[in-house]
């Protein structure tokens, strides 16, 4: 059922009560909060004691992933060969946090191996050729791909010609033609039997790990060196990177993702990672539950580029291979200090966007905004999501660097640039991404017939925004403060699993009043009249308050199937 809002449009699924009383019954909760999980995808009481034990609850077989025998044999030759291994990985906080899991597998198993994440302000995104004939004349055998080239046909047919295997580990949407690479791990391959999708780069990274650990360590390592989080805390301290790298890259936090970004909040503030333990100490997060937010905003963004960085993210990687805790904090310290520089930069930089758009966005009459313009490519992304959120289309944002343009895509729900850019690949240099956050490297010579093939696309594919979720219809009455401490065993929150958002029918002023007489507080004045209102609101319970935060008014009588 579609419902329209003073603001917002709604959609609101209805739920089987018989299916709601199963789930409350059998697992002791109450119908409001059985409702919102019903609502979620929980189908039977034992989905609900799993989704309520995410801490616990254990993970796919990892022999399951696509691919899985064919790494491990690899990886195997070379362990017993002494094969120089690289890893290469992607400038972002998912792509360090994945490059430092799966480096520290292979080293804990005694490998030769090293790492490399390229600057995508001056090599661009996933291979080259310039960094494929530096890998082959130190040697290495066998690249591993984290969080990157599920796209790269042509560079990793450049690796095969100089003898060099490619095992690509990655997460982002499978193109209409896979490279030639040795193995491609990836959830989202059609013919995968792995049962859940969504994993980032880190998540990935873990898995394959897991591969590594399980069939592979009782013939090869540990490691000569004694390292704090090697060992029996090695999975745990790995488990507090995945949460970073997921919730930096935005995935859902459902399914598998939920139990690994549960497990690996739970598992950071115990860490024994030197530069780990710096960085929560200089974001004043050590000793404290972490979460979401304080990803996203302290360590997410730490650990990510911004401008300055050379070669990539290679600091944030040194910082969490660090083991001397004096060197750790001095990097944390800088690191923090080129955050708060990029803020300011990235600011700046949405500030000209935005009143140059604002002089000038009425002459932009695609439906998708292309912008070239001058922004330090660090804070390209940022200013293109900024973009998004204020018209609500999809933006593009490209700049010229040595004699290619560059360019980060952000878009709304409902238009995909992957799609856009696989039916297009030709013209690019390089690209790769997720439906609502891409990238791509091109000739600008080819910047005009990009320019007509995507209006093409939007043409043909022009973006239809979904309306916003209502996870459960419920009597005001039913707001209590013990249904907001139910909600909250709903966390982490996050993409794919925000804060549920319900409905009530009939509000007036009266059961307003009557709601805070049973210890609910209103977030914001709320104006309801004696005539009868829908209203759209969340709940959330904090230090034992109850809030009620109202988002949306239904307009009487305006519904659609």
């Amino acid at each position: 059922m579609i419902l329209s809002g003073s603001r917002y449009s709604w959609r609101l699924e209805l739920i089987e009560p018989g299916l709601v009383s199963d789930i409350s019954r059998a697992a002791g909760i109450s119908e409001p909060f059985a409702r919102v999980l019903a609502a979620r995808g929980v189908g039977s009481a034992d989905d609900a004691a799993r989704y309520l034990a995410a801490l616990d609850d254990p993970l796919p077989d990892a022999h399951l992933l696509p691919d899985a025998g064919r790494v491990v044999e690899r990886v195997r030759s070379a362990l017993e060969s002494g094969e120089l291994i690289a890893v290469h990985g992607h400038d972002d906080a998912d792509g360090v946090t994945a490059t430092t899991v799966m480096m520290e597998a292979l080293d804990q198993l005694g490998a030769s191996v090293v790492s490399y994440i390229p600057d995508r302000k001056t090599e661009g995104h996933g291979l080259s050729r310039a960094e494929l004939d530096r890998l082959h004349g130190a040697g290495v055998g066998l690249i591993i791909t984290v969080d990157s080239c599920v796209s790269d046909r042509e560079f990793i047919s450049y690796g095969n010609k100089l003898g060099i295997d490619t095992i690509v580990t990655d997460h982002h949407e499978i193109p209409p033609e896979l490279p030639p690479a040795l193995a491609i791990v990836n959830p989202k391959l059609p013919d995968s039997r792995f049962p859940y999708r969504y994993m980032a780069g880190a998540g990935v990274a873990l898995r394959v790990a897991d591969l590594f650990m399980d069939d592979l360590s009782g013939e090869f390592g540990p490691a000569g060196e004694n390292v704090p989080w090697y060992g029996p805390r090695w999975r745990q301290e790995s488990l507090a990177l995945v949460a970073i790298g997921s919730i930096a890259d935005k995935v859902p936090l459902t399914g598998d993702n939920r139990s690994l970004v549960t497990q690996g909040l739970a598992a950071a503030p115990g860490t024994n990672r030197v530069g780990l333990r710096a960085a929560l100490e200089e974001g004043r997060l050590w000793g404290q539950e972490l979460s979401p937010e304080d990803v996203r905003d302290s360590l997410g963004r730490l650990l990510g580029r911004a401008p300055g960085d050379s070669p990539g993210t290679q600091k944030a990687l040194d910082l969490l291979a660090m083991r001397d805790p004096d060197d750790a904090r001095a990097l944390a310290a800088s690191l923090f200090e080129r955050q708060k520089r990029w803020q300011e930069s990235a600011v700046a930089a949405w500030r000209k966007v935005r009143e140059d758009f604002e002089r000038n966005g009425a002459a932009v009459s695609s439906p998708v905004i292309i912008l070239e313009t001058e922004v330090p490519t660090g804070t390209a992304g940022y200013v293109a999501s900024r973009l998004t959120e204020k018209t609500g289309r999809p933006v593009i944002m490209v700049a010229r660097r040595n004699s290619e343009v560059m360019a980060e895509a952000r878009g709304p729900v409902g238009f995909n640039f992957v799609e856009a850019f696989a039916t297009m690949r030709e013209l690019f240099i390089g690209y790769g991404g997720h439906p609502r956050a891409a990238g791509f490297s091109m000739d600008p010579s080819q910047m005009p017939r990009f320019r007509e093939r995507l209006d093409d696309f939007v043409q043909s594919n022009p973006p239809s925004p979904d309306p916003r979720r209502i996870d459960a219809e419920l009597r005001l009455e039913e707001t209590t403060p013990e249904l907001g401490r139910e909600l909250e065993l709903m966390k982490p929150f996050g993409q794919g699993n925000r804060r549920a958002v319900l409905l009530a029918r009939r509000v007036t002023s009266a059961t307003l009043s009557d709601v805070e007489a049973r210890g609910v507080r209103f977030g914001t004045p709320v104006r309801i009249s004696d005539t009868p209102t829908d209203v759209v609101f969340r709940l959330r319970s904090s230090d034992g308050v109850a809030l009620v935060s109202i988002l949306d008014s239904i307009v009487p009588g305006v519904s659609g199937g």
